[in-house]
């Protein structure tokens, strides 16, 4: 396989299918770190992780052997290096109880919300495949997008609405509720931290959103 290093956006262009796919460099070694520590459970060793070898197709190989070494085992839900042991954790509790909960996406880094409506509310499923990462499934759907799970910074049962993860520094942006000016058939907008967010057809509309939002509804707006 002729593995192309593209240097200015740091990644490995692959063959696939007639096309292309790409991996990052830092995807690659991350997961590598991953691979690492899963396969030792099992006495399995890949080699050593050199980061001067970062980008290099030295370590491309390496990564596409580690996970052949995968073979058969299941080496459980596989979660991005980031994550937070704790969203590990309230992910796999979730995964097992079959629980619906509404996971908050924001920046890792500072804890801002992102205000993600789409989604965001469902059960917590997983893939299949050797690196099985974990899934949000929608209600009646047996199948739904891959989690995130790097970047939440709030998980709520979407039952009950008990607060499940927080994340140390979360926060919403001010959410203000106004009259629209100049969007046709449009009465009301919300503006976030100032700047204009969206606009809705009627007041009681832009008031869900915030709702739905701040997490204080469940119901997907409209």
């Amino acid at each position: 396989m002729d593995i192309t290093i593209n240097e200015a956006q740091r990644l490995f262009v692959i063959p696939c299918a007639g096309g292309y796919t790409c991996a990052g460099f830092d995807y690659v070694f991350r997961q590598l770190r991953v691979l690492a520590e899963k396969l030792g459970k099992y006495g399995i060793d890949i080699g050593p992780l050199d980061p001067v070898a970062i980008g290099t197709t030295q370590q491309y190989h390496q990564y596409q052997s580690a996970v052949a070494l995968i073979g058969n085992r299941d080496l459980g839900t596989w979660f991005d290096p980031d994550t937070p042991r704790k969203v590990e954790t309230v992910l796999e509790t979730c995964r097992k109880s079959g629980e619906r909960i509404r996971i908050f996406y924001g920046d890792a880094n500072t804890g801002r919300d992102w205000m993600e409506e789409n989604d965001v509310v469902g059960r917590v499923g997983r893939s299949t495949g050797k690196m099985k990462i974990p899934l949000l499934i929608p209600d009646a759907d047996c199948g739904g997008p891959g989690i995130l799970d790097h970047c939440i910074v709030r998980i709520v049962d979407a039952r009950s609405r008990r607060e499940l993860y927080r994340h140390p520094q979360y926060h919403l942006p001010a959410l203000v509720i106004g009259e629209s000016k100049g969007a046709k058939g449009y009465t009301h907008s919300v503006h976030a931290d100032g700047k204009l967010q969206a606009n809705f057809k009627s007041h009681a509309k832009a008031a869900h959103y915030v709702a739905f939002i701040a997490g204080e509804t469940m119901d997907q707006p409209h």
